[in-house]
């Protein structure tokens, strides 16, 4: 069997296969593209019903200008075909809907009694502990946040039942449920800078394409790269790898009963897929365990009568984490409600009914919608991503360190990360390590 030559073999057609594929494409570098399912994107996909109803399983929109590298590579591969508006978000709290980053003079009485003082400056930094959090904020208020908000999310209550560390999650909570105060410093990583910015600013502003969901960027960055130069190979079921046993270099590589070999193997899949495979073993890390996330979508007879495009809860009274109003978000008929709740798998006992009847009882006690207005509900479950009790950045760091250090030099890591995927982050990084390893290799 004759062996087929290439610069570049890319596994996995997620987000970050699909940006490397792009990135080498447009350099005129003869590359390869294979992804082992029958779709591209990964976990982000939209939707589309019978009725012509679209739902996103995925981002729900991009943050303007969080990344500039982001937001240009958007608008260049959607060719400006997308829309540009406000992001108007509510928080529940208990049984309250508030919306997000509102003065605590505005917040309802049961709340505004857990505040023990009036808060004018926000001077936390660094990790979040409870003893911080109640210097400014209040024991009481601190407490529902700890105890009530933090633990609502399934995933995260079963990290800290493993021993996991409160200040390692609570970035989910603060400052996303507080109230709005005065920032008097500046956080360091790009996640906080961001949203402190957003906050102190108050104008959220968001990019969603005009057709399609937001899973047409996902289409728009596979339509945008050079076919002439990549070859995209999907269902690839059987892949078997050829490994150099002392330098762990992949040497080549068979795809569905054809033999391939290049110059450089990006790796875009899972980098704990990469250990198996290279038979790097790490030990003293418990990886966790699978997380399940499930989508009740709903189909109104009316529309919604509110402002929000999306509401974050964090409520244990709630089995739910996120609602979302997806014709709101694509400037449609407010008619379809979208709720998402994730935890890990074989916690919680459900079924499609029960967290039916769960979610509708929620949507009317939080006066979003009365269940005579339900016309239609479909359910979506799938296994993602996984929970565990270490802090995501220290874990990915530990990976990184091990892998780099044990992996062939031909095969790079574009984006390496294990917990939920930053867009903002995955597109910069993935150009910028797609160029450093084609120019690396060139000079050989």
């Amino acid at each position: 069997m004759k062996i087929k030559k290439k610069s570049v073999i890319i596994f996995g057609g997620g987000l970050s296969g699909l940006v490397t594929a792009n990135v080498c494409s447009h350099l005129g570098i003869d590359s390869i593209l294979v992804e082992n399912s029958n779709l591209l994107g990964g976990g982000n996909k939209s939707v589309k019903d019978k009725e012509g109803n679209i739902f996103d399983y995925g981002y729900h929109a991009l943050d303007y200008n969080r990344s500039i590298i982001t937001t240009k590579f958007f608008e260049k591969v959607l060719q400006n075909n997308y829309r540009k508006f406000k992001l108007n978000r509510g928080i529940v709290v208990k049984n309250y809907l508030i919306p997000y980053n509102q003065k605590i003079s505005k917040w309802p009485k049961d709340l505004k009694i857990l505040f023990s003082k009036k808060i004018q400056n926000d001077s936390i930094k660094g990790k979040l502990t409870r003893e911080k959090i109640s210097k400014i904020f209040g024991k009481k208020f601190t407490d529902l946040a700890y105890d009530d908000i933090l633990r609502s999310y399934p995933s995260i209550k079963w990290s800290l039942e493993k021993d996991g560390k409160e200040e390692d999650f609570f970035g989910l909570v603060y400052p996303w449920f507080f109230p709005n105060t005065k920032k008097i410093n500046q956080r360091e990583s790009e996640w906080d800078i961001f949203h402190d910015k957003m906050r102190s600013h108050s104008d959220h502003f968001v990019l969603y394409p005009k057709k399609g969901g937001f899973g047409s960027f996902v289409k728009a960055i596979h339509d945008d790269i050079d076919h002439k130069y990549c070859k995209i190979i999907k269902n690839a079921i059987k892949i078997e790898y050829k490994i150099e046993s002392k330098t762990n270099r992949f040497s080549s590589v068979k795809i569905n009963g054809n033999e391939f070999v290049a110059d450089t193997y990006f790796w875009c899949n899972s980098p704990i897929s990469l250990c198996k495979i290279l038979g790097i073993k790490i030990k003293g890390i418990k990886n966790g365990m699978p997380q399940k996330i499930v989508f009740g979508n709903f189909l109104l007879k009316n529309e919604v009568k509110n402002k929000f495009h999306e509401i974050l809860v964090g409520s244990n009274q709630h089995m739910i984490n996120r609602i979302s109003f997806p014709g709101k978000i694509a400037n449609t008929s407010n008619k379809l409600i979208q709720v998402e709740y994730s935890f890990p798998i074989n916690t919680i006992k459900y079924n499609k009914e029960i967290l039916k009847k769960s979610w509708v009882n929620s949507l009317e006690v939080l006066g979003i919608v009365n269940r005579n207005q339900i016309k239609k509900f479909t359910f979506t479950e799938e296994t993602r991503g996984f929970v565990t009790k270490h802090n995501w950045e220290e874990l990915t760091e530990m990976y990184r360190k091990i892998i780099e250090t044990k992996k062939g030099n031909n095969v790079v890591i574009p984006s390496f990360n294990l917990g939920p995927e930053n867009i903002n982050r995955v597109v910069p990084e993935v150009m910028l390590n797609t160029v450093k390893s084609i120019t690396r290799t060139n000079r050989k």
